[in-house]
């Protein structure tokens, strides 16, 4: 019991030092002594904070780093006493800096994004020389126009309040009180516009507040008649001219609606629907871009223009049409197709052996002018587009094997859409169907090549598009390898025929293209064979292999690869072909074959051809006199002139 309230008592205690020290301002928390020699211990350590600078923070000043600072806070970061702004208004009058005006800077939280916390070289502890810093946000186009508003290169705060401000903009005055300040403001304004008051209008309507491209400091677009009193009665202020935008007309031609088509708004005599009256930043004196005023009502267009593959001219929209009105559709500058090849080449210009006809008519028949969700801005998939045309191509040709191509619908993968050489394909031969099929190519460098690849000439057995065969051949493989290849498949009555030559399948064996072996050979002719008859290899690789069928080449020794007359698609009948290495005639010969004629021996009914256990080839089931050497017990002596025992 004791010891447990021992353990109580020390918690208590370290409880209630915890408690005083948090307790204790952070200047009692400070140690005494040379080392810590009051709040002086900071800069001891921290000398190079500030130093030299020409403004420094008053705290620092005053050596008072724990009016920010907790004087513990952790490894590699001095912990505020409290976050900014809350901070920094414990000193600095909030209400003073405009910090709780209706409008704030953005920044307005952070005041060390703008401000050294320390000490700096420039007025109010700004980070840069103010006009440098306030360029780090603000340095968009209107800034750099040719002509710059004096107090821009001289001081931002000349117009703006850095922190709050009752006025839009940070505003140091509301717009034309604050311009007054700086300009002949009597009569409003009056000097500057020819005896009209503007009076109540927006200076910065007419005048960009930073840079300008014109003298005045007005917008790049600048109505030609600086001389108010055209069209505004002098006095004070001014008021929209008594016609509206009918004033227009004394100057400009009014569209006469005969033409054939005609903009409305300028047939109306709208002027001003699409024009500003006195400056603008869009020529002619436009209220806004090409592409936002435009597609303001053609909502279609601004449409097209946001989709992936967008015309980017359309976006200048008096690129391709009239403002007001044109001798032909759409109020377009030209004929369609004059407009397109004002900036595309003409494909008839091009030199090409074959025009398209399509590329000869008007050019919205297959694109879409503004821009579509499609390459090139086809008006729908070009398997459609061109398919319109030729129906009996790709999948609707019905075939079963489509060229890839094809299948997906670009066919502009290998044709040129406009002109170009016959069948107004991209290249002639294998290099167009490199462009796929290169891996192909490489791979038949420097072997032995079958004629028509040799020669680059695909189509000989491929068809383009589409084909009722496999590998997009001409015809079946039996028969389009037999238009060059004069070889018989369909044995005679007694005959055999290998399998996939039968069956028309040539490629089982040969390689199409190129191969390193004989006659094409899709490998090494045992290895090739082995795919198929694995149970011979098997036998040739553990029993005693006869010689023919051991060699790499030796299967065609004895058989013919495609269809022979004999069966087993043997060259020649057994006794024949056997007779071709073995000496018939020879008497050893005769001694083990009792004399009977070589040519009359059935040579599979005792020998296996391809390998044996038994010496001598033989099967290795034996009759069991045979295997004893006893042939006399069932075979007579040969007689003299008989030709042989029985």
């Amino acid at each position: 019991m004791g010891r447990r309230w021992g353990h109580a008592a020390i918690v208590a205690l370290v409880g209630s030092l915890v408690v005083l020290w948090l307790a204790v301002p952070a200047s009692g928390q400070l140690r005494r002594g040379s080392r810590f020699d009051k709040a002086g211990s900071c800069v001891e350590c921290h000398a190079d904070v500030a130093d030299g600078v020409r403004f420094a923070h008053a705290p620092l000043v005053e050596g008072d780093c724990s009016s920010c600072h907790r004087p513990h806070g952790l490894v590699g970061a001095l912990r505020l006493q409290k976050d900014e702004p809350e901070l920094c208004v414990e000193c600095h009058d909030s209400a003073a800096l405009d910090l709780t005006a209706e409008h704030l800077h953005p920044e307005i939280g952070r005041c060390s994004s703008c401000h050294e916390p320390h000490g700096s070289d420039h007025p109010a502890l700004l980070a840069q020389p103010e006009r440098e810093l306030c360029a780090d946000c603000h340095s968009d186009a209107s800034f750099s126009e040719s002509l710059v508003h004096g107090p821009v290169v001289e001081s931002c705060t000349t117009c703006h309040r850095p922190h709050g401000s009752t006025n839009a903009l940070l505003l140091q005055q509301p717009g034309d009180a604050l311009c007054a300040e700086c300009h002949e403001a009597a009569d409003g304004f009056a000097a500057a516009h020819s005896g009209v008051s503007v009076a109540g209008a927006e200076c910065s309507s007419c005048h960009p507040p930073h840079s300008a491209a014109s003298e005045g400091l007005l917008r790049a677009s600048v109505h030609p008649e600086l001389d108010c009193t055209t069209c505004h009665d002098a006095g004070a202020p001014a008021s929209a001219p008594t016609g509206g935008s009918q004033m227009c007309l004394d100057c400009h031609d009014a569209p006469t609606g005969d033409a054939n088509s005609n903009h409305m708004p300028a047939v109306r005599g709208q002027c001003l629907d699409c024009h500003t009256a006195h400056t603008s930043d869009h020529a002619p004196l436009l209220q806004a871009s090409e592409r936002e005023l435009c597609t303001s009502c053609h909502s279609g267009v601004a449409d097209a223009l946001s989709r992936p593959f967008a015309h980017e001219v359309a976006a200048d929209c008096t690129s391709c049409h009239q403002g007001h009105e044109s001798e032909h559709a759409d109020l377009l500058v030209g004929s369609a197709r004059e407009v397109c090849i004002d900036c595309h080449d003409a494909p008839e210009d091009s030199g090409a052996r074959v025009v398209h006809s399509p590329a000869l008519a008007e050019c919205s028949e297959c694109h879409d002018p503004h821009g579509t969700g499609r390459p090139a801005m086809l008006t729908t998939d070009e398997a459609v587009v061109c398919g319109e045309c030729h129906a009996d191509i790709g999948p609707r040709s019905g075939l079963p094997v489509l060229h890839a191509p094809v299948a997906v619908g670009a066919c502009s993968t290998c044709h040129n859409p406009h002109s170009g050489p016959p069948n107004l394909l991209k290249a002639e031969g294998k290099d167009l169907c490199a462009t796929c099929h290169e891996s192909t190519l490489q791979a038949s460098d420097g072997l032995p090549q079958h004629l028509p690849f040799e020669e680059g000439d695909c189509s000989t057995c491929h068809s383009p598009h589409a084909s009722e065969a496999p590998g997009l051949l001409l015809a079946p493989a039996i028969e389009l390898c037999g238009d060059c290849h004069d070889l018989q498949m369909v044995p005679p009555e007694g005959g055999s025929s290998h399998e996939p030559a039968a069956s028309g399948d040539c490629t089982s064996c040969h390689q199409p293209h190129a191969s390193a072996t004989q006659s094409f050979l899709r490998a090494p002719q045992r290895a090739l064979c082995a795919t198929c008859h694995a149970d011979i290899i098997e036998q040739l690789n553990n029993e005693i292999a006869h010689m023919p069928a051991d060699e790499l080449d030796g299967c065609t020794t004895c058989h013919g690869p495609h269809m022979t007359r004999h069966p087993k698609l043997l060259r020649a009948p057994v006794a024949a072909t056997c007779l071709e290495c073995h000496d018939g005639g020879s008497a050893e010969f005769a001694d083990k074959h009792l004399s009977v004629p070589a040519e009359s021996l059935d040579c599979g009914s005792c020998h296996d051809p391809h390998a044996s256990q038994a010496t001598g080839m033989l099967l290795p089931k034996l009759h069991a006199p045979f295997a004893d050497g006893d042939c006399a017990l069932c075979h007579t002596e040969p007689a003299a002139g008989t030709g042989g025992g029985q």
